[in-house]
């Protein structure tokens, strides 16, 4: 049974598959161009997020959704995302309302410096 179909054909049946599935990918994405998505802010997804001065996140179906670094939004929080541009793997698209949530909370608390106490009981007002 090994070897029934040369590994050249099962190479360039693969590419012209892959071919094929980013077409649809891309024509799916781009229908998506002038909606508004609703988005939960990730705190790590892609490599170039920081570099660009970007936040990703995922849309209800799914699809990874990147948005300006101008919101501000935390890990957990829902972002309203509106679409502007597409490609087969993800959307581009504009911040148009940060949703606080309790998981963004969470993230907060995690992520903030710890205070280091000697003791010493601090009075508050």
């Amino acid at each position: 049974m090994d070897n029934q179909v040369p590994e050249d054909v099962v190479g360039e049946r693969y590419t012209r598959l892959h071919e094929h599935q980013q077409k649809i990918s891309q024509s799916v994405n781009e229908e998506a161009i002038g909606t508004t998505h609703r988005v939960m802010v990730s705190e790590i997804e892609g490599r170039r997020d920081e570099a660009q001065s970007r936040m990703t996140g995922r849309s209800e179906d799914f699809r990874l959704v990147h948005f300006s670094s101008d919101t501000d939004a935390r890990p957990g929080d829902f972002v309203d995302v509106k679409i502007s541009q597409s490609s087969a793997h993800y959307l581009i698209g504009d911040s148009v309302a940060v949703h606080r949530t309790r998981g963004g909370d969470a993230h907060a608390a995690r992520t903030a410096p710890a205070s280091t106490s000697l003791g010493i009981p601090t009075v508050r007002k």
